[in-house]
């Protein structure tokens, strides 16, 4: 996408300037196109806005013979326009020294050499990445008090209480959860777009720009027509440009651009857990039934899924690993205490009736601590999956359903949150410089967040201390680099 945009600015701005680049000798046009040597540009520059200054000194071969001037085009903008965005000019001289005052947000900067006898200016980009503090770092969804917030931790510092330190506002209720949207904007026909993380509590909402930490909707101004009862439930983030929050039951759907739209008729009763394949999952309470949506529509499993339907079990946990590895795991416990774990496959086509959806099953004891687990957590990589009774944290897998403890923590500390952390998102020739089990306790009103690295076979081991410490109670936890964030596993 990056590149595309790249290739589709550059040729907007080579049409602009064709006719600088073009020699007339009579009836003949003669390309005239000389290229300066130019030697110290870097391929990407990254930089904190309102704090860094960005210098460069390149160096030019004869270079009395140029004028130069510097300028930036923001990359924040649909390539399905066709509009190039105007550039911002930094400087007119070879040396660059710019204070920098940009959004936040990727740009293409241009470094423009420009031939004082022919007038043909040579052009030669560098990707510019502006960032704020905010940018890059760890987002801890907590609450104390009644209130949710964020508190913010990044390398060199951290901002406790974040929507209120931007906003002069926390959210009311008990923190839920909290989930990255890329490519957020605020109309369906703006070119401004930028990324988000939308928090829910059970008793509000906020979706707020991870560059400045601004709420930019807050629930009372979120959807087309509002709830007739406000009972925020959870959120997810779908492989499409679309967002879906759960609110009284109801699944609500939000083309990004708009608001959220009210839901399909229909009898369902939507429980408050969900996760993400190809299509979000949702569990209907009223007929015990698996549904997924897909675009704006309610899709029950096919024939390949029947045995997600009517179920008369209620659901348990829901992990969905979209994208690469296509594979959710839903955990169901039936009117005598038993459960069974199902293993899916949730590419689009099993989705929607076409192919094999569930790929296995296993039934599991009613004594077994999955079904009595304080919070649960799963693995992207593999089928092994965490869960917490107290203060201790045991791994199982679906295949073989081990009850392997992992981790004990201190007397007095409970569970509150186990996620994998992984960045970048998983993806063809990624490689993750992030990747761990979080997880989060609480204790007399303070929370403590460790770090755990996973083995190969998705073991864990104990830690000295804890990685982040603070007031509250963790219930998400998010990842952030340069605006760019992990999902939600």
């Amino acid at each position: 996408m990056v590149m595309k945009k790249l290739y589709i600015l550059l040729s907007g701005l080579l049409m602009l300037l064709s006719y600088s680049c073009i020699k007339s000798t009579g009836n003949e046009y003669k390309p005239d196109l000389p290229i300066p040597v130019v030697q110290g540009l870097a391929a990407t520059y990254t930089i904190f806005t309102h704090r860094d200054t960005l210098k460069i000194n390149p160096t030019v071969d004869n270079e009395s013979q140029y004028d130069f001037y510097w300028t930036a085009f923001s990359a924040n903008f649909n390539v399905n326009a066709g509009v190039v965005p105007k550039p911002d000019t930094l400087s007119k001289s070879r040396s660059l020294s710019y204070v920098v005052l940009l959004n936040p947000g990727q740009y293409t900067l241009v470094f423009n050499v420009k031939d004082k006898r022919t007038g043909v200016t040579q052009m030669l980009p560098s990707a510019l990445i502006v960032s704020t503090l905010t940018s890059s770092g760890w987002y801890l969804l907590k609450d104390d008090n009644n209130k949710t917030d964020y508190d913010f931790i990044y390398n060199t510092g951290r901002i406790d209480n974040l929507l209120n330190f931007f906003n002069g506002k926390s959210l009311t209720g008990k923190a839920i959860t909290s989930v990255f949207c890329g490519g957020f904007k605020q109309g369906l026909l703006s070119t401004d777009q930028y990324n988000v993380l939308f928090a829910v509590s059970d008793q509000d909402a906020a979706i707020l720009r991870i560059d400045n930490g601004k709420i930019v909707m807050g629930y009372d101004d979120m959807f087309f027509t509002k709830p007739t009862v406000k009972r925020p439930q959870n959120v997810t983030q779908p492989q499409d440009n679309s967002i879906h929050f759960i609110n009284d039951g109801k699944v609500y759907i939000m083309s990004k651009g708009a608001f959220f739209s009210s839901p399909p008729v229909s009898t369902y009763k939507m429980s408050s857990i969900a996760a993400v394949g190809a299509d979000d999952m949702f569990f209907d309470e009223n007929s015990k039934s698996m549904v997924f949506i897909d675009g704006p529509n309610y899709v029950l499993p096919g024939a390949n899924g029947a045995a997600l339907k009517n179920t008369n079990a209620s659901l348990v946990w829901l992990g969905g690993y979209p994208g690469l590895r296509g594979v959710a795991l839903a955990l169901f416990r039936q009117n005598d205490g038993s459960g069974t774990l199902f293993k899916l496959n949730v590419t689009y086509g099993p989705m929607l009736g076409s192919g094999v959806l569930i790929t296995g099953s296993n039934p599991v004891p009613a004594t077994h601590g999955l079904l009595s687990a304080d919070v649960i957590g799963g693995n992207y990589d593999s089928d092994y999956i965490y869960y917490a009774k107290g203060n201790k944290i045991y791994e199982t897998d679906y295949a073989s359903l081990p009850e392997n403890l992992q981790v004990t923590l201190p007397v007095g500390e409970t569970v509150t949150c186990i996620q994998h952390i992984k960045y970048p998102q998983p993806a063809s020739g990624v490689t993750n410089t992030v990747n761990y089990l979080a997880i989060a306790s609480y204790n007399n009103g303070n929370y403590k967040v460790w770090l755990h690295t996973i083995s190969a076979t998705g073991t864990i081991q104990a830690l000295a201390q804890p990685n982040f410490t603070g007031k509250g109670r963790v219930a998400r936890i998010n990842y952030m680099e340069n605006g760019l964030g992990s999902r939600t596993y």
